[in-house]
């Protein structure tokens, strides 16, 4: 792993760390306003290789919305990780989303116009602080997502979200951190939110049947975009979980466990088409587009 290449460099000098001339006398620290000398960095793919290390990751490859997740659709190069989005029809049997230019009450067309991706880390994760650096794509229709819950497969399906977990009847919590979640049709704004799906019955939300919790808008009206590489960081604690916009806090919310019962998450990068944020249709006229990821790190709060 080549930490001393031009991208962690570009980190090490915003962290006042100098130069990166001695791997061994350089310590990664997540990207904090203060105390990131209270973490080590534990796991972390800097993307630069020539393909996905599949050692660290496994595919999303669902239908979805307007999209069909595809393996061909993540690709590596040049010390970046892209999610490609593409303007393609695939079969997609088991979509029933309606499709762009479709209406309430028409039958689903089970075919997308479009394809995008995703990995999902094979590692589980709990507390610590999760980081990536990241830029979206230009143009409406797409959903850009980094974001953290446990992946539950069938084995005789392990390659496929068509199994939804939150259907299992065994399943009685199962927790969604999202430090980052954009629908690319405002790259000015961002969502957070921690989620406990399928909790204890009458221990829901009133009128869900999930609890929501630290649900917040961030938008910029200061030029700030998505389209450009930004760091977006979360710390996953005990009782809290707190979100990081380059370094600042821009969200914290109480997310104890004796309530919201913690379990292990694995970390997901997502790219897929979508109605989200009010969108109509995807814009064609920009594509092809990706998500472009320059790392991802996690690290463990120092004992």
């Amino acid at each position: 792993m080549n930490l001393c290449g031009k991208l962690f460099t570009l980190t090490v000098v915003t962290l006042g760390l100098g130069a990166c001339s001695d791997m061994a006398e350089t310590k990664v620290l997540p990207l904090l306003e203060a105390n990131n000398d209270n973490y080590t960095l534990v796991w972390n793919d800097e993307f630069d290789g020539d393909t996905i290390d599949e050692t660290r990751w496994q595919y999303r490859l669902d239908c979805k919305h307007w999209s069909k997740q595809q393996k061909s659709n993540n690709v590596v190069a040049d010390g970046y990780y892209t999610i490609l989005l593409k303007k393609e029809r695939v079969e997609c049997p088991n979509n029933t989303w309606l499709q762009p230019g479709q209406k309430e009450g028409d039958e689903p067309a089970r075919v997308v116009q479009y394809t995008g991706g995703g990995v999902i880390s094979k590692s589980l994760f709990r507390y610590g602080f999760y980081e990536a650096r990241l830029k979206t794509p230009v143009g409406a229709g797409w959903h850009s997502s980094f974001w953290m819950m446990k992946y539950l497969e069938k084995p005789e399906n392990s390659d496929s979200l068509k199994f939804n977990p939150l259907d299992d009847q065994s399943l009685h919590s199962h927790i969604e951190l999202d430090p980052f979640e954009n629908d690319s049709i405002d790259p000015t704004h961002f969502q957070t939110d921690a989620h406990q799906w399928k909790p204890e019955p009458g221990t829901e939300d009133k009128g869900r049947t999930q609890n929501k919790v630290g649900t917040k808008q961030i938008r910029f009206n200061d030029g700030t975009t998505f389209t450009e590489f930004h760091v977006y960081g979360m710390e996953f604690t005990e009782t809290h979980v707190r979100y990081y916009f380059d370094g600042k806090l821009v969200s914290e919310t109480e997310f104890p466990a004796s309530r919201y019962k913690h379990n292990d998450v694995n970390i997901w990068l997502t790219g897929l088409g979508t109605f989200l944020g009010n969108t109509q249709a995807i814009d064609d006229s920009k594509l092809p587009e990706q998500i472009t990821v320059d790392y991802v790190r996690f690290f463990e709060k120092n004992i």
